[in-house]
């Protein structure tokens, strides 16, 4: 399974949307989170989700990189374009703060990083390249994963 992570703005939705679109199936966590019964209150279990979930091609959501991933494709922007998204969705500046400096740290690069090597982490930036160019690039990513999968 191919796990899209990143903070919140970064694209992930957007890009799950664009890979179903050509033909990739690619599941949202939160749904499955749902779907599965493992959110208590706004919380989802990630354990008790690893232990539910069936594997899937691809799957989206902040905490999807600690799901049983064969490989992670990291989503990063620019702190303005972050600053923007979320002001625009109504994160308080708390939230926007909090969620930029984990992702200033590697937060979810390192937490990827304890269950996997360096070589099945990939990060894009979404800031500065248009929707088709990510959609290309973690395209090639997923179809190389799933090359070397099959060897």
């Amino acid at each position: 399974m191919i796990c899209i992570s990143g903070i919140p703005g970064t694209g992930k939705s957007t890009l799950c949307r664009k890979l179903n679109e050509i033909g990739i199936k690619c599941m949202p966590a939160n749904d499955e989170a749902a779907r599965l019964d493992c959110i208590s209150g706004d919380e989802v279990d990630v354990d008790l989700l690893r232990s539910r979930m069936l594997r899937v091609e691809v799957v989206e959501g902040h905490y999807s990189h600690l799901l049983d991933c064969d490989a992670v494709i990291i989503l990063t922007a620019p702190e303005a374009t972050i600053r923007k998204r979320l002001t625009e969705r109504g994160y308080s500046e708390a939230k926007i703060d909090d969620n930029i400096e984990s992702m200033l740290a590697g937060t979810i690069y390192y937490e990827a990083l304890d269950r996997m090597p360096a070589s099945r982490i990939f990060i894009i930036n979404t800031g500065s390249a248009d929707e088709n160019s990510v959609l290309t690039e973690a395209e090639r990513i997923i179809s190389q994963m799933k090359a070397n999968n099959k060897s």
